[in-house]
């Protein structure tokens, strides 16, 4: 019986499979090696990367913005006048600066999706090799085909991890566009809940004339604001 999985060797069900089975298809070993258990490392290391990421991002946050009304209130303080004073400020200005640039690259670089997705692909890979070990589920016929239905979920898994991956950079790099900063910028700040001051600035009526050249224009349209 495989020993229950730990932090300190995530692939140990791996390990004892192979030890108490030296009879096992070359294919099926070669598998559980190079591509089962290296993916279930490498899921794993990068979860683990991207939770202490997140963690540490967070604790400075955290820190900062629970100091911050504290030395507001010593601002008024008359041992804080002059020098005292304007370091004070300058310390509060910074902090308040480097949250949000911590919070913008949590938010750019996914730190705590990717530590929870990626900590659910390899805790979904080592289910399905526990489903394997025990003969339940699709595997409760046994024999050969049960080595040939595991490769099959096991890719398929990873091929809908690999397609959320593609489809995430998709967005980022749609988001990276130029032209399309401001437009980003302004829906995410609608979604905080802040409200964009409206253009009341009145804009000359369009001429038919005018109205017909951009309907010929071969200009492109201009492109939409990528969906958060």
């Amino acid at each position: 019986m495989a020993a229950p999985t730990n932090d300190s060797d995530p692939i140990q069900m791996l390990r004892d499979y192979l030890n108490d089975n030296p009879n096992t298809p070359g294919f099926f070993r070669n598998f559980l090696i190079n591509r089962l258990g290296d993916q279930i490392l490498w899921y794993d290391n990068k979860s683990r990367n991207f939770k202490r990421r997140w963690e540490r991002y967070r604790k400075v946050i955290i820190i900062l913005s629970a100091s911050i009304p504290f030395l507001v209130g010593l601002i008024g303080e008359k041992s804080m006048e002059g020098a005292p004073a304007f370091w004070l400020k300058m310390f509060i200005g910074l902090s308040g600066v480097l949250i949000a640039v911590l919070e913008g690259f949590n938010s750019l670089l996914k730190n705590q999706d990717l530590y929870v997705e990626y900590r659910a692909t390899a805790e979904q890979l080592r289910q399905e090799f526990s489903y394997f070990l025990g003969q339940a589920g699709d595997y409760s016929d046994g024999g050969d085909a049960a080595y040939s239905k595991l490769v099959a979920k096991a890719e398929t898994i990873l091929a809908s991890q690999n397609n959320r991956w593609t489809e995430a950079a998709r967005q980022n790099e749609r988001a990276a566009m130029s032209e399309n900063i401001e437009a980003f910028v302004q829906e995410y700040l609608r979604k905080k809940g802040f409200q964009m001051p409206a253009n009341t600035e009145e804009q000359p009526p369009a001429s038919e004339d005018s109205s017909a050249d951009s309907a010929n224009s071969d200009a492109p349209p201009a492109p939409e604001p990528p969906k958060v």
